[in-house]
C-alpha cells in the first residue's frame, strides 16, 4: 500500500494487514481526494476518520495538509496497524489522536469543543452500521453546519433521506459506493 498524495504521496508502507481487514484501495482514496479537494482546501481542517481500521482514509488528510486527525475504532490489530503507518510516515504526535473505542461509544462521550470539517466513515460493508450512524443524534457532537461527511460501504447500499445530512455526491466503484454528505 502506498500514499496516493499530499507531502506523503508515493510512501510505501511495509506493515502487513490480514485478509479481514479491507483497507480502502489506492484507486478509490484518490477519487475520494479528488473530489473532496474540489469542495475545501485540508489545510488548518481537523479531520474525523470512524471506523478508520488501518486509517489511510485520516492519513490522506493529514498528508494533505489537515491540521489535525482523530481516529476511532474498536479493532485492536486495526489500532496496532494505524499506529505503525504513522510512526513509519513520522508524523507529529500532535497531528492525532488515536481511541480504540466502538464509534457509537465514541460518539455519545464525545466531551471536546473540536468539530470537525471533514468526517470519514468506513463501516464493514456486511452491517447495518452505516445506517445507525446517520441516524445517530450525537454527530452533532462532531459536526458543524458544512461539514462533509464521507461514507463507503457496499454498492448495493440504498441510502433514504437523513434531514441533517444533504447528498452531495454519489460515486460507485466496483462493489464500493462513496457518498459525500453535507451536514445542514
Amino acid at each position: 500500500m502506498r500514499i496516493v498524495g499530499g507531502n506523503f504521496k508515493g510512501k510505501k508502507l511495509r506493515k502487513r494487514i490480514s485478509k479481514n481487514i479491507r483497507p480502502t484501495s489506492e484507486f478509490v482514496r484518490e477519487a475520494i481526494f479528488d473530489i473532496l479537494e474540489n469542495y475545501l482546501d485540508f489545510a488548518n481542517k481537523n479531520v474525523l476518520d470512524l471506523f478508520a481500521g488501518t486509517g489511510l482514509l485520516g492519513i490522506e488528510a493529514l498528508s494533505r495538509g489537515a491540521d489535525f486527525c482523530q481516529f476511532v475504532d474498536k479493532s485492536k490489530s486495526s489500532i496496532e496497524i494505524l499506529k505503525s503507518f504513522l510512526e513509519e510516515l513520522s508524523v507529529e504526535k500532535s497531528k492525532y489522536k488515536i481511541t480504540h473505542s466502538d464509534v457509537f461509544s465514541f460518539l455519545s462521550t464525545y466531551q471536546n469543543e473540536r468539530k470537525f470539517k471533514v468526517i470519514f466513515a468506513d463501516p464493514p460493508y456486511e452491517t447495518n452500521l452505516f445506517k445507525k450512524l446517520i441516524e445517530n443524534p450525537n454527530l452533532e457532537k462532531v459536526a458543524k453546519k458544512g461539514t462533509i461527511f464521507v461514507v463507503e460501504t457496499h454498492s448495493k447500499f440504498v441510502f433514504e433521506n437523513v434531514d441533517w445530512l444533504e447528498l452531495m455526491q454519489k460515486k460507485i466503484y466496483g462493489d464500493t459506493a462513496i457518498f459525500f454528505f453535507e451536514y445542514k
